[in-house]
C-alpha cells in the first residue's frame, strides 16, 4: 500500500480496505461522514453474498419458494430441490432520493410484478413480498457522493465509486448464473 518515500498510495485494483485505508492516510487518520456512510453501504452490499443474514438475494435463490410447476423442478427423497429452468427477474439499476438501488422484480407469464402475491399459478416463485425481495441492495446518497467528487473529490473517492460499480456487477453476475 504504501510506496516509495512512505506515500500512501493505491494499488491498481484496490479492495475496499484498501481504499478506507489510503482514505485515512490522506485524511489524517479519519474517515469524513460523508465518505464512511458510502463506504458502509458498499461494504453491506459487498458482504450480501458472504454472510448468513437473510435478505433479498437469499430470498430469491431459496429454491422452496420458486414454483416447481413452472420452473420444471422436483423434491427429491432427500428434500433437495431439483430445477431444469430457474426463475427470470427483471433487475432495474434506479437513483432514487436515498441512493442508488438494485430493484428486482419477478415475472408472472412475460409481465413483471410489483405487489404482493402469493400462490399465482403463472408466476415463477411461490410467493413474492416486495418489502423484503424488491430491494436487493441500497447504495446511500451515491448520487450526491458521485457529485460531491466531481466537485472537490480525491482519488480516494473516485476509487470508492469505481469500486460501488464491481459490487453492484457482482451482484447482477451472481444473479444471471
Amino acid at each position: 500500500m504504501s510506496g516509495t518515500h512512505n506515500k500512501a498510495q493505491l494499488p491498481s485494483n484496490p479492495t475496499l480496505k484498501e481504499i478506507n485505508w489510503y482514505k485515512k492516510q490522506i485524511n489524517w487518520g479519519e474517515l469524513p461522514p460523508f465518505y464512511h456512510l458510502v463506504a458502509s453501504s458498499v461494504s453491506e452490499s459487498e458482504g450480501i453474498l458472504e454472510h448468513g443474514f437473510d435478505n433479498a438475494v437469499k430470498k430469491i435463490i431459496d429454491k422452496r419458494n420458486w414454483n416447481l410447476d413452472i420452473l420444471e423442478g422436483h423434491e427429491d427423497a432427500s428434500g433437495e430441490i431439483h430445477c431444469v429452468n430457474k426463475p427470470r427477474v427483471a433487475l432495474h439499476q434506479v437513483f432514487t432520493d436515498r441512493g442508488f438501488e438494485l430493484w428486482t422484480l419477478p415475472y408472472a407469464k412475460d409481465v413483471t410484478i410489483d405487489k404482493y402475491v402469493k400462490d399465482n399459478r403463472f408466476m415463477e416463485f411461490t410467493e413474492w413480498d416486495p418489502v423484503s425481495m424488491k430491494s436487493l441492495i441500497r447504495i446511500n446518497q451515491l448520487h450526491k457522493f458521485i457529485g460531491f467528487y466531481f466537485e472537490r473529490g480525491d482519488k480516494a473517492d473516485k476509487a470508492l465509486i469505481l469500486h460501488a460499480h464491481k459490487v453492484v456487477h457482482k451482484i447482477i453476475s451472481f444473479l444471471q448464473r
